[in-house]
């Protein structure tokens, strides 16, 4: 498939005699356009050359869903930002609304039978934003049609909302001053400073702006009022939102669900599964995904209910959100835990709410996810920690809820040894609190040389001392030592989940390499009165 990349809009269809008429129109707009007759083996080629809008076509709209929703979980990686619309017959308005209001798809358009003749010019244009550039043809027409009264009116609503428009950002601009200039002088309280400014800005807007303006308001301060969280806050609500499976009403929208593919056994029905969401439209989308499945599964959505069911439902799994009622996910993990319950938890957290796997890690998480995620992940993550519970013996410390400390139970009795153990804790906690790629690639780069010189130091004492198993410890060295340069390219495509899943497999790897394989020499070491050893 030769075609050029990033062109505006690409067209995947099933029937062309459908989608003819739509053909026609689009041609009209003189864009850099292409359409494709669905194939699945070109599907990876479309998302390769990211174009700027997606227009699907299928017999009926379930089937157009189910097309997208197979694209984004199996090109996830590769796909571009871009707008997704809906091509539909007359019949399905509803579920494509659904599709539209749930964030699926960005917009639909009727051309079968197409009695909207020009809603799917609109809106390519407005997905494209080309509609500005469009408007003085539109007013002209209208004037040459001697319809000028209408004309005229028109450009003069034109010109209030562009007015409108300015106040709107100019407003986020002084909001950005004013937190800046409130933290810079620190003469006053910074909220104080936006509230004024709210009620100044926008005492002649709409209510709805000023909710917005609000909203940013409660953002900044729930991130600490801190310039970099001002500006993201800011632009959080003039994004797109990124696609996603998850998310969509999915019950009334594809009412045949693709089945999972597990390899597992079906001795894995016996594995209970607690999953404790506080949304309806996340949690319809985890029962829609678990329905699916052998697993034997309980949803609830309060933290006292979670607690209750933990005891009475005896699950292997635990799905947990972190924002529910009455206990939050960390709490509901540190009450079972001071219980002695080391069931599996994977935390489920809101994009907000990543700062919070800090502290949630240091209580033997399994792993975690930022909703929304795929079904696949989700799957992935809960057959992973029911297949691998959770150590019992892994480094917590109440103490410190945002560390994981080296404790004396890891002590082999080598005082250079253990020292350098300490070193190892205290530089992978260094590199999880770690807040930019930048910092975490150069902390991983100090660590992995570490590392290396501490297992060169580990092997060298091993072998004075004739260890027999030192070629089987060396080969456990060489193992991780050889993970170390694919975890760094990781970091390549850099996000806070990486970084923390990258320290928490460092954390685990390390407590257990001790535990178990240290403890072993130190166990020969006393064995042969090795006077560097001490118990």
């Amino acid at each position: 498939m030769n075609a050029p990349k990033h062109p505006d809009v690409i067209m995947i269809y099933q029937d062309r005699d459908i989608v003819a008429s739509a053909l026609q129109q689009i041609m009209e707009l003189k864009l850099e356009f292409k359409a494709y007759k669905y194939d699945p083996a070109k599907m990876h080629e479309i998302a390769l050359m990211e174009p700027k809008v997606l227009l699907l076509s299928s017999n009926n709209v379930k089937n157009t869903i189910q097309v997208y929703i197979d694209y984004l979980e199996e090109y996830g990686q590769h796909i571009a930002r871009h707008s997704a619309v809906l091509l539909i017959n007359n019949r399905e308005t509803l579920r494509a609304y659904l599709a539209c209001e749930n964030g699926l798809f960005d917009n639909y358009a009727i051309i079968s039978p197409l009695n909207e003749p020009f809603r799917l010019k609109l809106v390519l244009l407005q997905e494209l934003k080309l509609i500005e550039n469009s408007n003085n043809d539109g007013l002209e027409q209208l004037i040459s049609d001697g319809d000028d009264e209408l004309a005229s009116c028109i450009e003069h609503g034109l010109a209030l909302k562009k007015t409108f428009i300015t106040k709107v950002n100019q407003c986020e601009s002084d909001i950005l001053f004013a937190a800046n200039d409130a933290l810079e002088s620190k003469s006053k309280d910074a909220k104080a400073v936006l509230q004024e400014l709210i009620g100044v800005s926008l005492e002649e807007m709409n209510e709805t702006v000023s909710e917005g303006i609000q909203s940013i308001l409660d953002q900044l301060t729930e991130l600490q009022l801190n310039n970099q969280s001002v500006q993201e806050s800011v632009e959080q609500l003039s994004s797109q939102k990124d696609k996603t499976t998850v998310g969509v009403n999915t019950e009334l929208l594809v009412s045949d669900e693709v089945g999972y593919e597990s390899s597992e056994s079906p001795e894995s029905s016996r594995y209970k599964i607690l999953i404790a969401e506080p949304s309806d439209m996340f949690s319809s989308v985890i029962d829609k995904i678990f329905s699916s499945t052998v697993f034997n599964y309980r949803l609830v959505n309060d933290g006292k209910i979670a607690l209750d069911e933990i005891k009475a439902f005896e699950p292997d799994v635990i799905l947990l959100a972190y924002d529910l009622p009455s206990f939050d996910g960390i709490e509901i993990t540190q009450i079972i835990r001071d219980e002695g319950n080391n069931v599996p938890i994977v935390a489920y957290l809101q994009p907000r709410d990543k700062k919070m796997i800090k502290r949630w890690a240091t209580l033997k998480l399994s792993g975690y996810l930022i909703k929304p995620s795929k079904k696949s992940a989700i799957l992935q993550s809960i057959t992973k920690a029911v297949k691998i519970k959770p150590d019992p013996n892994s480094p917590h410390n109440r103490e410190d809820n945002d560390n994981i400390q080296w404790l004396p139970k890891y002590a082999v009795g080598n005082e250079e040894i253990d020292e350098q153990h300490k070193l190892l804790f205290t530089m992978i906690n260094d590199f999880f609190h770690q807040d930019s790629q930048e910092d975490a690639i150069m902390l991983f780069h100090n660590l992995s040389s570490y590392i290396e010189l501490q297992f060169e130091s580990e092997e060298n004492l091993l072998k004075q001392m004739n260890y027999p198993q030192t070629d089987e410890h060396i080969k456990e060295h060489l193992e991780l030592k050889g993970k170390l340069d694919f975890l760094l390219k990781k970091l390549d495509d850099y996000s806070f989940d990486i970084q923390h899943k990258i320290a928490m497999f460092l954390y685990s790897w390390l407590t257990k390499h001790i535990l178990k394989s240290d403890m072993d020499y130190k166990a020969y070491a006393l064995s042969i009165e090795e006077e560097s050893f001490s118990e």
